[in-house]
C-alpha cells in the first residue's frame, strides 16, 4: 500500500488480520508503504503531498477525475507510472526480486503497476490482486488488464471498471474488507470511555473526523456547533493535522461552552469511539463509511475528496442512512431535524436493515 491517508491502510490491515486468523502460522505476511519500504524516498513524498494537496481542493481533484477517464488508455497506472515514478519503478522492483513473493495483494494502483513491472522484468510467477479502495467509484488508474483481478466492493465498481475498460472476466465483487476490532465487542462501558475523556455519560455524542490526514471542511462545522452549544458532546478526531489539534484546542480553552469537547490527534481507537457515538461528522472516505456503518452511527458527510469518494456518500443518503451538507444552511436543516424529530434513531433502523451492511463482518474473512 501507500500510506496516503487511511484508505489504502486500513482494507490491507483487515486481510492481514483475516489470513493469520484463518491460516495460524502459515504464511509470512507483510503490509508495507511500498515506495517508502523500498526507498523511493522521493517519489513517495510526491504521491503522499499530492494527496494532501487534492484533499484541500475537491473541485480541482473531481476534473482531474474526469479527465483521468477521458484519455482511458493514457491515464492508467501502467502508463503514467514509468513517466512520473521512474524511482519507484526502479526501487520498487528490486525490492520485489529480493523478496520473492508468492501472491501480491495491493490496494494502490501504483504498487500495482511496480509489481506488475517487477513480474514480467524478471521472469517472475507470483500472482498480483488489486483492491480497489475506492468502493463505489473509482478512477482510471485503477484500470490494469494486466493483473491477475481487480477486486472491488460493489456490482457499480465492477460496471465503472469494465466500462473503463478492465476486462470482466477480472473484476470480482467482494465486501469491503474491516479490521475485525469493529465487529468485535468492546470490553469498555460507554460511561468509562466518556469519562476518561472528558464528557458527560449523560449526554447523546457527536464524533467529528475528516480521516487520517485531518484535512477539510469538518473542522468548521465543530467549531459551529461548539459555539451555538449544541447539546451533544463532541469527540473531534484531527489526525495527523497539528494544526486542526492547536486550533480546536485553543478554541475549547478560550471560548465558554456548555458543550464537553475531546480533541484528539491521530485515533487508533476508532471503533471504541464509534461505539459510544450517536452521530458523525465525516469526509467521505472508505474506510470512515463503512467504519460508521458497522458501529450504527448515521452520518452527515460535509465534504470529499473527488468524484471516487462521492459514490460513498451518495450510498449512505439515498439509502437514508446519512446526509450530505453542502453548506451551512444544508447543515442547519439537518442539525435541526435531528434535534427535534426521531430521525437518527431511523437512520440507525435504516443502517440495521440494508442487506449489504450485513455482509460486512464477514467481508475480510471472504
Amino acid at each position: 500500500m501507500v500510506e496516503a491517508g487511511g484508505g489504502h491502510r486500513m482494507p490491507a490491515l483487515a486481510i492481514k488480520d483475516s489470513i493469520e486468523k484463518l491460516f495460524p502460522n502459515k504464511y509470512q505476511i507483510d503490509v508495507i508503504d511500498f515506495a517508502k519500504e523500498s526507498g523511493a524516498n522521493w517519489d513517495d513524498k510526491i504521491m503522499k503531498g499530492f494527496w494532501d494537496w487534492a484533499l484541500a481542493r475537491p473541485e480541482l481533484t473531481t476534473n482531474l477525475n474526469l479527465l483521468l477517464d477521458y484519455f482511458a488508455h493514457l491515464t492508467r497506472s501502467n502508463a503514467m507510472t514509468p513517466l512520473f515514478f521512474q524511482q519507484f519503478l526502479q526501487k520498487g522492483s528490486k525490492y520485489i526480486l529480493t523478496y520473492k513473493p508468492d501472491i501480491v495483494f495491493s490496494t494502490h494502483f501504483f504498487c500495482s503497476s511496480v509489481v506488475q513491472f517487477a513480474r514480467s522484468r524478471y521472469g517472475l510467477n507470483y500472482k498480483i490482486f488489486s483492491y480497489m479502495t475506492d468502493p463505489v467509484r473509482g478512477h482510471n488508474l485503477w484500470v490494469n488488464p494486466k493483473v491477475d483481478a481487480v477486486i472491488v466492493s460493489t456490482k457499480e465498481a465492477r460496471e465503472y471498471l469494465t466500462k473503463q475498460g478492465e476486462p470482466p472476466n477480472k473484476v470480482k465483487v467482494m465486501s469491503f474488507p474491516l479490521n475485525k476490532k469493529f465487529f468485535t465487542p468492546i470490553t469498555r462501558d460507554r460511561d468509562e470511555i466518556l469519562t476518561e475523556l472528558g464528557l458527560d455519560p449523560t449526554k447523546k455524542t457527536l464524533l467529528a473526523t475528516s480521516g487520517g490526514q485531518g484535512i477539510g471542511e469538518t473542522s468548521e462545522y465543530v467549531k459551529r456547533l461548539y459555539k451555538d452549544n449544541f447539546p451533544f458532546n463532541i469527540i473531534a478526531v484531527c489526525g495527523k493535522n497539528e494544526e486542526l489539534f492547536n486550533d480546536l484546542t485553543d478554541l475549547k480553552n478560550s471560548v465558554s461552552s456548555n458543550v464537553p469537547m475531546a480533541v484528539l490527534g491521530f485515533a487508533d481507537n476508532m471503533h471504541e469511539l464509534l461505539d459510544v457515538s450517536d452521530l458523525a461528522i465525516a469526509k467521505g472516505g472508505a474506510s470512515t463509511t463503512f467504519e460508521v456503518l458497522v458501529k450504527r452511527v448515521p452520518t452527515i458527510f460535509t465534504h470529499c475528496a473527488a468524484l471516487h469518494e462521492k459514490g460513498n456518500i451518495d450510498f449512505c443518503v439515498d439509502n437514508k442512512m446519512g446526509w450530505y451538507a453542502k453548506n451551512n444552511k444544508e447543515f442547519k436543516i439537518i442539525i435541526d431535524d435531528i434535534l427535534n424529530t426521531d430521525i437518527l434513531e431511523r437512520y440507525r433502523e435504516n443502517i440495521d436493515n440494508n442487506e449489504y451492511v450485513k455482509t460486512l463482518p464477514e467481508a475480510a474473512d471472504n
